[in-house]
């Protein structure tokens, strides 16, 4: 299961979706880097990483980094969802710039989005549909 923290941030997006949403929390994923969050909005499908961010990094794991990068290569949809703990804001990235997200914060891409976790379900939703 999850840590704490990123379990807060968990059931604070989930708070957040719409009513036409499926969603999957993958629970025994260790070792196979499959993401935490399986989700459908309306229609669009993705898979969502969440991460805390704690001293301008977060933790990305050897198995995160080969599943985000193989499904990418083959045309699936995933995104790093991520926040620092007790902020109210969220920050999204597309699974491409898993390599520069495993460095400190400064060697970071812009975000596809920064906004609260009330908006982001819209967000992503339009991030699925419109795609790259």
């Amino acid at each position: 299961s999850m840590p704490k923290p990123e379990q807060n941030l968990w059931q604070s997006f989930k708070k957040n979706l719409p009513k036409k949403s499926h969603w999957n929390r993958i629970e025994n994923r260790t070792g196979t880097g499959m993401p935490d969050v399986y989700l459908v909005l309306d229609g669009a499908a993705c898979w969502v990483e969440l991460k805390i961010i704690t001293k301008n990094r977060v933790r990305i794991a050897k198995s995160q980094i080969a599943w985000h990068l193989s499904h990418n290569r083959c045309g699936g949809v995933s995104f790093f969802l991520m926040r620092e703990a007790g902020s109210m804001s969220a920050l999204l990235f597309r699974s491409a710039d898993v390599l520069a997200l495993c460095e400190s914060r400064e060697k970071w891409p812009a975000p596809l989005c920064e906004c609260s976790l009330s908006d982001m379900p819209a967000a992503l939703r339009s991030f699925v549909i419109d795609g790259e």
